[in-house]
């Protein structure tokens, strides 16, 4: 039976943007922010009151009045520290293209900033445009060789491109208490599990998670990773976990599935499987693995379906191997 896994996604820099970017947003209200400007940018004090409720909004979780008033503020001038709350702002409401269009502006205004470049890097990074993410990570490294945000977002690139010796190196290079800091840690445990280093990921993870106990993505991981060391219990007790943190990751269900399945819990199985395609309806692992199940249920036909759907989805291995051994055939 398939037994793949939906591992965590890697941690952009966009989990130390609170500590390297709001330095901005939190210095409006001084009329200063944390990043160099051009002379007659910097010259225009940052006191319109338009300014300050943007940072209030953002400050009380309301991304979409912050936005309105940062581009209200943005009307009297063109700051790159108003552009970087503005692009803070629409990372909290989940708009990544519309952040990193106003974070790459920031930059152009502020190029010895890599704190912006940095920020315009994980805004990339969050709208899969990794390329484009790499090229500002690498920007904010010509500025400050040593900045610990940029090389966490360079790495992470590495790990979505399945380079983790390279992203190994990259997080290598960061120094003092911002070594161990959760998303390093987190990183690394990512690029120890590509490399098949499953017991040194998991005790990585395992502090990340200690830190960090209600990051669905991090209770994900350990569970996948307490799975490929055949530690059931504990791998479903981390996928429980992180389903109740986030009840709409259909991959949270796909990965407790599979730990349901090595228990020989087989109807629970086909239930999380059906869950994780009700959120991911692509998913073809989720549909050979509930096929392969309902045949051991003799649920033939229903069976012979699952396998029908992920060969239109492009993966027909399983289907062709029980049409050779003379099933399905009748189903279709």
């Amino acid at each position: 039976m398939m037994s793949a896994h939906c591992l965590s996604s890697p941690r952009s820099a966009g989990f130390r943007l609170a500590a390297a970017a709001l330095c901005a947003v939190f210095l409006l209200a001084a009329a200063s922010g944390c990043t160099p400007v051009r002379k007659r940018a910097a010259s225009t004090p940052l006191s319109d009151q338009s300014m300050n409720d943007a940072v209030t909004a953002y400050q009380n979780g309301d991304c979409r009045e912050s936005i309105r008033r940062f581009n209200e503020a943005l009307q009297g001038q063109e700051h790159p520290a108003l552009l970087n709350g503005l692009g803070m702002a629409y990372l909290e409401c989940n708009q990544p293209q519309n952040a990193a269009k106003t974070f790459e502006r920031a930059a152009s205004l502020a190029p010895g900033s890599a704190a912006l470049h940095t920020n315009a890097g994980t805004a990339l990074f969050a709208a899969d445009d990794y390329k484009a993410a790499e090229r500002q990570f690498d920007a904010a490294l010509r500025v400050d060789p040593g900045n610990p945000e940029a090389l966490v977002g360079k790495a992470g690139v590495y790990l979505v491109r399945r380079e983790p010796e390279k992203a190994l190196q990259q997080l290598s290079q960061i120094t003092g208490t911002d070594a161990a800091s959760p998303e390093v840690l987190y990183n690394k445990a990512l690029a120890m599990h590509q490399m098949g280093l499953v017991s040194d990921a998991e005790a990585l993870l395992g502090t990340y998670a200690r830190e960090h106990p209600d990051d669905p993505e991090a209770q994900n991981a350990l569970g996948v990773v307490m799975l490929q060391m055949h530690n059931y219990a504990g791998a479903k007790a981390h996928l429980d976990r992180a389903i109740a943190l986030r009840p709409e990751k259909g991959d949270y269900y796909y990965n407790r599935a599979n730990v349901l399945k090595e228990q020989k819990e087989f109807k629970s199985a086909i239930d999380d499987y059906t869950r994780a395609i009700a959120f991911m309806p692509d998913l073809t692992g989720a549909y050979i693995n509930r096929g392969d199940l309902r045949f051991l249920l003799r649920e033939t036909e229903a069976a012979c379906q699952d396998l029908k759907k992920a060969c239109d989805l492009g993966e027909c291995d399983r289907l062709e191997k029980y049409e050779d051994a003379g099933r399905c055939r009748d189903f279709f």
